[in-house]
């Protein structure tokens, strides 16, 4: 073999191992692209369904009653600091909890954990204080969050903690340890929206 055949080897040998570092790092970017992609509709799904839900209940328990004078004065909703299940009528997400019924007010969301994951047995978390779902087929564990905050206008990105309102926003949060972003850090969507009374 002389040299002019020898340097065609080094230099295809070469451009070989160039190619497949060109392909690997290529099949690794489509994966974290794939992955990310499925975080984002996983997530939208997730957040978009309990909003829906929350948005499908009352407004307040004493508006849920029909107290006529509840109706004409804010002061008589939920205490800013009282939003969440309502311990005096046994509520918890979908009667998940033996012998109680499911939330029946928007603001009954508040504080709202769930763990969604998959039917596979190690995928299980013991995580405390989440609700346990199971969903055959998904592919990462999901930790969904609520938050429901009165807020006033004109500014209804601030929690409003003063007094009562006609305005409650819902924030739902999701995050996958799965599912990571630039920082390395798991990704997370915040889904916030608001339910407003109109009497």
């Amino acid at each position: 073999m002389n040299l002019g055949q020898m340097m065609m080897v080094i230099g295809a040998i070469v451009m070989l191992g160039v190619l497949i570092l060109n392909t690997n790092s290529t099949i690794y970017q489509t994966n974290d692209i794939m992955y990310t992609s499925e975080f984002g509709v996983t997530a939208i799904s997730l957040s978009t369904s309990l909003v829906e839900e929350a948005m499908g209940k009352m407004f307040d328990k004493v508006v849920a009653d029909s107290n006529a004078a509840a109706l004409i004065d804010s002061t008589l909703l939920t205490l800013p600091g009282s939003l969440g299940p309502d311990a005096s009528e046994n509520e918890s997400y979908r009667g998940s909890v033996a012998g109680t019924k499911d939330f029946d007010d928007f603001d009954d969301f508040n504080n709202l954990k769930i763990c969604y994951h998959s039917d596979v047995p190690a995928d299980v978390d013991a995580t405390p204080g989440y609700l346990q779902v199971t969903v055959p087929g998904i592919r990462a564990k999901y930790y969904v969050t609520c938050a429901v905050t009165y807020v006033n206008p004109p500014n209804l990105d601030v929690p409003y903690a003063v007094r009562q309102t006609w305005h409650k926003k819902i924030t739902v949060t999701v995050t996958s340890p799965s599912a990571t972003g630039v920082t390395g850090k798991p990704d997370t969507l915040a889904y916030p929206a608001i339910m407003s009374y109109w009497n």
